[in-house]
């Protein structure tokens, strides 16, 4: 390898490592908060105005589909188009973007009005949070509408690479939404204040977001009469089916709230949503990896580089996998622990059993999500629509079907058992036939090799809980973070291969690195 072609691998690895690290950076910061602030909510609100809290969100989080993967769409060609250096396609798939946006948050309004009018006779709130129910419900909408309009800033920025930037934004409004959280509630703003912080955070990250676009990305141009019916199509002929695969998606990530909703009484949903909020921390973590990887490949097509799209798809798999092994490890092993210590002895149990079904299914998606994230980058994620429609279709009739039976596990199983099948058997068939990866490659690097390396950590996680069980969420985390080297000693002499070594050392000595990493 010659050495401009060393000094240009080692740039794009810096930028990925600096991308990847500041989502982790966020998603950091995200569970520090939850951790303090999960208790004071719950217990504030209490059980049943919490579970309705779960219910809300879970419902008009569904408004989020009228995204039409418009937001991905922005990321591939904003991504593509820059590296190709056409400016003015990327201003003009952005301008369409805008006003597609403008008329669509209109609708979510509209819609959170008709689901306001219905949330309580569909499900089972209690009478006396019916009328803030209904208040919340239409402020949610209305938090739609604004995410919706600044998702296209959001996009232009992840379409530039530029995480970091995203992410100092995100870490700072999650600190100001933590401290605004405590006072509305400290006021009894109850639902309705929450729905309020909300919005207004919403509001300064669609600012921010369009001050940083404009920042990253000077040559673009975002101008109304810039919009047309060309680019418009060439948005849906890509977002369509993202947005298909987004809506799947959302139905197994969310469908069992209102599945325990219906069928419950709605206290336990706050059971299942403290598992369900640290397998979406997990979701978190996979995510960044896997988000960078969707704006990159893209890159990578605009520069005629598409052979090496299969080489980075593999190396994302194997560290999204690598990345939440401990974490799935830990909550598997010592879930039911944590969550006595976090939230209190009475939830320890029934939560830390859907913990135990939910997080292998987890980590058996890892990889996929990679592939998936990798296909939509390439514009050929048409053909995991079916499998994430059956996959959803399949959750649902599951979970009705066991609730009955085992109440919030059976739920939970009728999550898993679908996320398995796919993960694990349809996921990579796909991913040997669109990026010409062996089966074997798969399950060796992205499944095998990450699952090997973790034994050592497993074991010692597993002592600890037999034979020094933590006492407070410190003790718990002091012991977790002593096991944390043997997770990456496992890593550095299993799971990475000798020239992702070499890489790491080459770029930890690489002049610039550490300002790089600012």
């Amino acid at each position: 390898m010659t050495a401009l072609a060393t000094g240009k691998r080692l740039t794009s690895w810096r930028r990925s490592l600096r991308n990847v690290v500041s989502n982790w950076a966020s998603f950091v910061v995200s569970v520090m908060i939850n951790l303090v602030l999960s208790p004071y909510i719950v217990h504030s609100l209490g059980d049943g105005a919490y579970g309705a809290w779960v219910l809300l969100s879970s419902l008009v989080g569904y408004l989020g589909l009228l995204d039409l993967g418009t937001r991905g769409a922005v990321t591939r060609y904003v991504a593509t188009y820059h590296a190709a250096h056409r400016h003015e396609d990327a201003g003009r798939i952005a301008s369409t973007a805008l006003i597609l946006f403008g008329g669509l948050g209109l609708l979510a309004v509209g819609a959170s009005v008709l689901l306001a009018l219905l949330v309580n006779h569909a499900f089972r709130v209690p009478d006396e949070l019916a009328d803030a129910a209904r208040i919340a419900v239409v402020l949610s909408g209305v938090n739609v509408a604004v995410s919706l309009v600044s998702g296209v800033f959001g996009g232009i920025v992840v379409g530039m690479q530029r995480f970091d930037s995203l992410n100092a934004v995100n870490i700072a409004l999650a600190l100001a939404q933590a401290i605004a959280i405590v006072l509305v509630l400290h006021a009894g703003g109850g639902l309705v204040g929450l729905a309020l912080v909300q919005l207004g955070v919403s509001v300064l990250r669609g600012s921010a977001s369009a001050w940083l676009s404009c920042r990253l990305y000077p040559e673009l141009a975002l101008r109304a009469s810039a919009w047309s019916r060309l680019h418009l199509r060439e948005i849906f002929s890509f977002g369509i089916s993202a947005s298909v695969l987004h809506a799947a998606g959302s139905v197994i990530n969310y469908a069992s709230a209102l599945v325990i909703g219906a069928l419950l009484p709605v206290a336990a949903i706050t059971f299942f949503a403290i598992a369900s909020t640290m397998t979406d921390y997990l979701r978190a973590v996979i995510a960044g990896v896997s988000q960078t990887l969707t704006p990159m490949v893209g890159a990578l097509e605009g520069q005629s580089r598409g052979a090496e799209v299969a080489e980075v798809c593999l190396q994302g798999a194997r560290f999204a996998t690598l990345a939440i092994l401990p974490i799935v490890l830990t909550l598997v092993l010592r879930g039911a622990s944590f969550i006595g210590i976090w939230m209190g002895p009475a939830y320890a149990e029934p939560t830390g059993a859907v913990l135990r079904v939910l997080c292998p299914a987890v980590w058996a998606f890892a990889g996929f999500q990679v592939v998936t994230a990798t296909m939509i980058g390439t514009n050929q994620h048409r053909g995991l629509i079916p499998v994430f429609v059956c996959e959803a279709f399949v959750n649902v009739v599951l979970s009705i079907a066991l609730v009955r039976y085992l109440g919030i596990v059976g739920v939970a199983w009728g999550t898993a058992l679908p996320r398995l099948i796919v993960s694990l058997f349809v996921g990579p068939f796909y991913v040997r036939r669109h990026a010409q990866m062996p089966l074997s490659a798969y399950y060796t690097q992205a499944l095998l090799r990450p699952a090997v390396g973790m034994i050592p950590f497993a074991l010692m996680t597993q002592a600890l809980e037999m034979w020094s069980p933590a006492s407070s969420i410190w003790s718990f985390f002091g012991q977790v973070l002593a096991a944390l080297p043997v997770a990456a000693l496992g890593a550095w002499f299993w799971v990475l291969t000798s020239r992702e070594r070499d890489v790491v050392r080459a770029s930890l000595a690489f002049p610039g690195f550490a300002s790089a990493m600012k």
